[in-house]
């Protein structure tokens, strides 16, 4: 599935070239150049090359609107923004450039500003698919779960062979209770394409809340559990892993233990324990599925697992404390969970390791699919806990997280956003 984001910035490229507007081949070339990049996901090089030709864009709504939406999907939030609105000074009533607007609001956690932009976007093209879906994905942020629905319903009328409309809807009615409905709108988006793996973990999952298996514990257990990392290559350093350690001793009365697993120990922190990799044929965050295995070497009993990347910002003692067997994150983006941090009662969801090949790491987009597959009937962290940088912290801290949860571009060390200076320490 070509992600919407994508899919809107080459309309805007493709109706800048079919009126003949780039006139310059350097620029055609870079901007053709940079989509292509992006398309392909090494977002570093896309902007270098869009970087490349960027003091030789003219003032140009088709130009600045174009490499605006396509700054705005690579992450760069600044160049984004000043380039849609010098392009939104010359063509106010341009409904791209109000779209491109409700994007970057999206990304940078303004989720009121996101929704009057896409509000304005579908008043200007009222058969807008794609900005009904965004104004119901806005809504979503704001728990106006009434509005999500209203607006995402009109997207999936729009365009009945559309996947993600379906799949967004049926999430918000899996939130609202609706599950009769919301597997409806399931089968109907696995009628648009079959087999994707994001449809099967929503019917999964919608069955397990239909059936009365998710638990919503409320039981605080004694004792805390163990903090654990996994810590494989070089795409962080031992400074993230010791910041971890430090976040959590300040944010919780207690004194958990702190377990790094890693094939390379060396710069770790004196309050931070220390064992092997759980195995030594996987990457990346492929990693985290051997920590389900039975017995894990030097750990046993509740284990509290963070991605070596997130911010703690408030109290972990509720997570430390939780007294269920296996609690994740919600996953804001489309249904299933955010591996980012989790509560597991060692040795509880054996499946999860014991039923992964090499194979699977090859045909899944990442494990946190591949656990939301086998545990549909996982218990979530209550809402606001456990939030994503981008979607809900980016422009200011919730008073209700207590972890900020980062993926792709920035990292914490870009010091992305004045709050980062004072917890990520």
């Amino acid at each position: 599935m070509v992600p919407e984001y994508v899919r809107a910035v080459r309309l805007c490229y493709e109706g800048i070239t079919n009126n003949n507007e780039i006139s310059s081949m350097a620029i055609q070339d870079a901007f053709q150049k940079a989509l292509e990049l992006d398309e392909e996901e090494r977002i570093e090089d896309a902007v270098t090359c869009l970087d490349d030709v960027f003091n030789q864009i003219p003032n140009e709504a088709g130009y600045l609107k174009f490499a605006g939406m396509l700054y705005q999907r690579l992450g760069e939030d600044d160049k984004s923004f000043g380039l849609l609105n010098r392009a939104l000074d010359l063509t106010p009533k341009d409904a791209e450039l109000h779209l491109g607007l409700g994007f970057h609001y999206t990304d940078n956690g303004q989720q009121d500003k996101a929704a009057a932009s896409f509000e304005k976007h579908v008043r200007l093209d009222p058969q807008s698919q794609i900005g009904f879906m965004f104004l119901g994905r806005a809504y979503d942020y704001l728990h106006d779960f009434e509005q999500a629905e209203a607006n995402l319903r009109r997207s999936v009328e729009l365009d009945l062979d559309a996947y993600e409309p379906h799949v967004q809807l049926a999430r918000i009615l899996g939130r609202r209770g609706t599950y009769e409905e919301a597997l409806r709108e399931y089968e109907k988006a696995d009628q648009c394409e079959s087999g994707d793996i994001i449809t099967e973990i929503g019917l999964w999952r919608i069955n397990a809340l239909k059936d009365g298996q998710v638990p919503a514990t409320t039981d605080l257990h004694p004792e805390p559990a163990t903090v654990v990392c996994v810590k494989q290559g070089d795409k962080y350093g031992p400074e993230y892993a010791n910041r971890l350690a430090s976040m959590v001793r300040r944010w919780s009365s207690e004194s958990p233990r702190i377990v790094c697993f890693t094939e390379n120990p060396t710069g770790l922190s004196d309050n931070v324990e220390h064992q092997p990799l759980l195995t030594d044929n996987l990457k990346g965050w492929w990693n985290k599925v051997a920590l389900f295995k039975v017995a894990l070497p030097g750990v046993t009993g509740r284990i509290l697992y963070f991605d070596l990347d997130v911010v703690i910002t408030g109290d972990i003692d509720p997570l430390l404390h939780h007294g269920g067997d296996f609690v994740i994150m919600d996953n804001d983006y489309v249904p299933g969970f955010n591996t980012s941090v989790f509560l597991l009662e060692s040795g509880t969801r054996p499946e999860i390791w014991e039923n992964y090949t090499p194979e699977i790491g090859a045909e899944i987009a990442g494990d946190q699919d591949w656990v939301a597959l086998n545990a549909p009937d996982a218990e979530l962290w209550p809402d606001g806990w456990c939030v994503p940088y981008r979607l809900r912290a980016a422009h200011e801290l919730p008073d209700t997280a207590k972890v900020v949860v980062f993926s792709g571009h920035p990292n914490p060390e870009d010091y992305p956003s004045p709050w980062i200076k004072e917890h990520w320490r």
